[in-house]
């Protein structure tokens, strides 16, 4: 039997997820739909991440998996940035050991 991305249902008759759905649902859900609050006057967010996580989104979701959860732009927190003071701002990115 071999797993791929169209199969639906494992050999124990159950629905299962993929790696990669599982990461972007994590990423989605968990992490972006949890960020949205009442009190919050930007209705869109910045997302600025690291080369890591900018890899690991850009292979789970889609643009428009993004924007639909309120994310106008993601940008990369080495370069240089437009500042938004009028928007939110979602910091994702790998830890260090760093201080």
């Amino acid at each position: 039997m071999s797993f791929s991305d169209t199969d639906s249902s494992s050999s124990y008759g159950g629905d299962y997820k993929n790696f990669k759905q599982i990461t972007r649902d994590r990423l989605l859900i968990e992490m972006l739909r949890s960020c949205k609050t009442g009190d919050s006057t930007a209705t869109w967010k910045v997302l600025i991440v690291d080369k890591l996580t900018l890899n690991i989104i850009s292979h789970a979701c889609k643009m428009s998996d993004t924007t639909d959860e309120g994310v106008s732009v993601i940008e990369d927190i080495v370069k240089r940035r437009q500042p938004m003071p009028s928007r939110d701002a979602i910091y994702f990115m790998q830890p260090t050991k760093e201080k």
